[in-house]
């Protein structure tokens, strides 16, 4: 049985990846769906403030024009790369 609160935040988190950068919902989105759950707690939490950031700040993180001074959105960033290059192509 899903935890009604799990869902929720599922949800919340669902829109939250939905950006006004379209090119960051397909590598957010995707992240969210298919990695999210197998996060330790303080990741899922790094992932979180990630999607608080503005959507220039994710951009420039993902394409590694800038490094986010937080070393947990950091960790993710890295984390969202290596997935997203799994997954380019399918």
């Amino acid at each position: 049985m899903i935890d009604p609160h799990q869902a929720e935040r599922m949800v919340r988190l669902r829109w939250a990846c939905r950006r006004t950068l379209q090119v960051l919902d397909r590598p957010l989105g995707t992240f969210l769906e298919e990695c999210f759950q197998m996060l330790e707690m303080g990741e899922q939490f790094a992932f979180e403030r990630l999607l608080k950031a503005k959507d220039q700040e994710v951009l420039d993180w993902l394409i590694g024009n800038r490094q986010p001074r937080d070393t947990g959105i950091y960790a993710i960033i890295e984390k969202i790369r290596q997935h997203n290059d799994l997954t380019v192509g399918e």
